[in-house]
């Protein structure tokens, strides 16, 4: 059973540029928590070190060749959400692409471009805009930006750090490293779709997921951490588990399908630190 104290954190995009800081602290933090898979929590604690769940959001494929390799040597266990549907295509996550896209455009270009959607010109603010969105909406928006770049090439950088895990990557990992979860199909703001569109998003990539890897998906992440009573209603039908983005420890009064997480950062370990410490 979930106690106090307990905590999941929630890691992104692991570029190589930050390989060794995050090796040092996954060392860290497992001589002082106990580093279990997501599943774990839900059961008695087997001694008295509070313990650790870590998660990588988005299925990047940064997560595969930077943070599964150094979770392999460290022997220490992790949850990879993935979306299928950008597996299959090839393409990036929507918000990665739209803001290197905007940055990619100097300041007046991004400003007409911005009256003319009717978005802030801000590229932050424009993203943050078009997450409020209903779907159609904001794939409108999305051809919009790819009509005013259409000279965008993703640098090597770029690709490093956006590219999505393809299937063969993610059939390869060990199931006793890497348990993989449900992040959508898409990653579309679950809120800001019709009920049955948000229930095949969640449906549809648990069947896909297991489908294509030979193993059950029994956890799930809520893009963007945006939920309303709907979707968790959703969540709890397909999955044992969701997890959000707000900040917080669990205790045993949490709701499993409504689960906080801390943000890591592999640069920012005594921050972190000292969030795992005060809850």
């Amino acid at each position: 059973m979930i106690q106090n104290g307990d905590s999941i954190l929630m890691y992104h995009g692991t570029p190589s540029r930050d390989a060794a800081q995050l090796e040092r602290q996954l060392r860290a933090l497992s001589l002082v928590f106990h580093i279990v898979p997501l599943g774990e929590l839900a059961k008695p604690r087997r001694n008295g070190r509070r313990r650790v769940a870590l998660t990588f959001d988005d299925g990047l494929k940064s997560n595969i060749e930077v943070a599964y390799p150094i979770l392999r040597k460290l022997g220490l266990p992790a949850t990879f959400y993935v979306c299928p549907g950008l597996v299959e295509s090839g393409g990036w996550m929507w918000n990665h692409e739209a803001r290197q896209r905007l940055l990619s455009l100097a300041p007046q270009a991004l400003a007409e471009l911005a009256d003319t959607v009717g978005a802030p010109a801000k590229v932050e603010a424009f993203i943050d805009w078009m997450k409020g969105l209903k779907l159609a909406a904001r794939q409108k928006v999305e051809r919009d930006i790819r009509a005013a770049t259409p000279g965008f090439r993703p640098t090597q950088a770029q690709r490093d750090e956006f590219d999505v895990a393809r299937w063969r990557d993610l059939k390869a990992l060990d199931s006793r490293v890497v348990t993989v979860g449900s992040h959508t199909m898409s990653h579309p703001i679950l809120t800001s779709l019709v009920p049955d569109e948000m229930e095949a998003e969640m449906r549809e990539s648990r069947s896909v997921l297991e489908r294509e890897l030979g193993r059950e998906v029994k956890h799930f992440c809520y893009p963007n951490g945006d939920l309303d009573q709907e979707t968790v209603v959703a969540a709890r039908r397909y999955y044992d588990s969701a997890v959000t983005v707000e900040p917080g420890s669990l205790d045993a009064d949490v709701d499993l399908h409504r689960l906080p997480r801390f943000a890591a950062d592999a640069r920012r370990t005594l921050r972190l630190a000292r969030r795992l410490a005060f809850g």
